[in-house]
């Protein structure tokens, strides 16, 4: 868990100062959370797999979308998958573009921005993936 933070932290900085996410930080820790899923086998195989699947719909809807949904956020949320599984990780995309919503209802509404006005996924993310984990811990 500790690893998907540092990920996300790291992502999340590169987000809001370049628009972008290194590659490389993907690539590491892809296989740093797939090798930590085989060390482990904390999650079922099904989990797991339903974690990488949500990670491939984001990705393929990247592609349909012509990138209107970011392939590094696409790809923030297969490593994500791969980390938490895919209950877990589709609860923390969940609330990850509910609070992308509700901030984007705050911008129109100061009219700091427009419908096109794009936003960093990555920060939603990590405040989803800390929610979710809160929400774990407190047994809700």
């Amino acid at each position: 868990m500790v690893l998907l933070f540092i990920f996300l932290i790291t992502g999340t900085i590169s987000d809001l100062r370049s628009r972008s996410i290194p590659v490389l930080l993907f690539i590491i820790f892809g296989m740093t959370g797939v090798t930590e899923y085989i060390i482990s086998g904390d999650r079922s195989l099904m989990n797991e797999a339903f974690g990488v699947i949500l990670g491939v719909v984001f990705i393929a809807i990247s592609v349909i979308s012509e990138s209107k949904l970011g392939m590094g956020d696409a790809l923030a949320v297969l490593v994500t998958g791969i980390y938490l599984g895919g209950s877990e990780a589709a609860c923390a995309v969940l609330y990850a573009m509910l609070m992308t919503a509700l901030f984007s209802v705050i911008i129109l509404a100061l009219r700091k921005g427009n419908r096109s006005t794009a936003l960093p996924f990555l920060p939603f993310l990590l405040a989803g993936c800390t929610l979710q984990q809160v929400i774990l811990e407190a047994n809700l």
